[in-house]
């Protein structure tokens, strides 16, 4: 038997450092074969030392420009680097040299994915399924592919589809799972990460961890902390978890505790921004402005199209008299979502607190417009039309925040205000 035989021996047995060694023992009694290089790309890759395994499937291209595997494997190689631009000129080329490969096919759509791409991705993915039917691979990705691009339904019948094919698929399940959380259906999740679970307990840190996160939706802050304590048993170097248990903490008011998990988050990923952001708002409830500022400094620096961190900065902005720059925090939270009603609300107030009465006015018409039952926007604009001498306009706006929570005592407080500036 050859060194490359022995070689291929132990690679199909898992032995991927031994078979590593007897390649290159092979490599000196013939070193233009483009499979040995190719098979020590394949093991090197296994291993994850992914820049070794590119070098070896280009010395294997150089001797055979014409393999296609070669391109495939190469190109699988990348994606795991994230060089996905790189990779799609890899799988372009297997596709021109078989153009009925279908898993070219599929993982170029993969990488076009992973870019942003999802149009193209769907597309490629397609034609994967087109060349085999039975591709589970095919249906799994580009299930994912509907799923990030919030093509919700969509990815559900397509991760259906997978699980016609193999019904133990737990990565099935677990999209299923993500999807139904993603559009709020969080006990229809949990029945999903319920199924993972079931069928493979010993290995579901994302099932359990997500289960968790379902359970901060439905504010069962307790089980939760249940479900991510187990994801992290399994895992514990899971961001996503520390992360989680940490927002579960917040809601239970245990922020000293939730900043711990959020700096584990931030320590196992540094541009993690969620941890940043969700730091920043338990350290304002702490009543720790300026640090809760620079954290939401840093969410902005790590991902400046981030709304939640511009929003929650200008919070903390208010709180320490810094209306104008909260202001412009606001701004660019209504540049970015024109709808958001809560900015609208706040930038009110910093408006009021400004005593620039008359923009505070507009803001809570916004606010209006948007929601028409908001009694406290009602109550908030009267407040600044009283301000402004306006008693007769204030009185209707705290009858009608009244008219639509009867309870309201701040309102009813005004009114008498109002009330007496009118009779005096």
């Amino acid at each position: 038997m050859s060194y490359f035989e022995e070689g291929l021996k132990l690679f199909k047995e898992y032995e991927y450092e031994s078979a590593v060694d007897l390649f290159n023992k092979a490599l000196k009694e013939d070193s233009n074969n483009s499979e040995i290089y190719n098979y020590l790309g394949l093991s090197k890759s296994i291993l994850g030392l992914y820049e070794d395994a590119i070098n070896y499937y280009d010395k294997a291209i150089e001797i055979d420009e014409n393999y296609a595997e070669l391109y495939y494997n190469r190109a699988n190689t990348k994606c795991n680097l994230g060089f996905y631009e790189s990779a799609i000129e890899d799988y372009d080329k297997v596709i021109e040299l078989v153009p009925t490969h279908s898993k070219a096919y599929d993982d170029r759509g993969f990488a076009k994915g992973n870019l942003g791409y999802y149009e193209e991705a769907i597309k490629d993915i397609d034609q994967s399924i087109v060349l085999d039917s039975n591709n589970i691979d095919a249906y799994s990705d580009r299930a994912f592919i509907k799923l990030i691009s919030k093509k919700y339904l969509d990815a559900i019948e397509d991760y259906k589809k997978v699980l016609e094919l193999d019904d133990k698929d737990v990565y099935a399940y677990n999209g299923i799972g993500d999807a139904k959380r993603s559009m709020g259906l969080y006990e229809e999740a949990i029945s999903y990460y319920n199924k993972v679970l079931e069928i493979s307990p010993a290995n579901s840190a994302y099932a359990y961890n997500n289960r968790g996160a379902c359970k901060i939706g439905l504010k069962m802050y307790d089980e939760a902390i249940t479900d991510i304590n187990k994801a992290l048993e399994i895992y514990d170097e899971y961001t996503d978890a520390y992360n989680n248990r940490g927002t579960a903490k917040y809601n239970l008011e245990l922020y000293k505790e939730a900043i711990k998990d959020f700096d584990k988050a931030i320590k196992l990923s540094p541009q993690y921004f969620y941890a940043y952001n969700n730091r920043g708002n338990t350290k304002n409830n702490l009543g720790l402005y300026e640090e809760a500022i620079e954290d939401f400094d840093i969410a902005i620096s790590i991902e400046p199209q981030y709304i939640d961190a511009y929003y929650n900065r200008a919070i903390s902005k208010n709180n320490i008299g810094k209306h104008k720059e909260a202001i412009d925090d606001y701004n660019i939270v209504l540049e970015l979502d024109n709808n958001h009603i809560d900015a609208y609300f706040n930038r009110a107030l910093s408006f009021y607190n400004l005593k620039n009465y008359e923009e505070a006015i507009k803001n809570y018409d916004k606010v209006i417009e948007l929601n028409p039952n908001s009694a406290d926007a009602y109550n908030n604009r009267g407040f600044a039309k009283y301000s402004m001498g306006l008693y007769e306009e204030a009185l209707k706006d705290y009858n009608k925040a009244i008219e639509i929570f009867p309870d309201y005592e701040k309102a009813k407080l005004n009114k008498d205000e109002a009330l007496k500036k009118l009779n005096n």
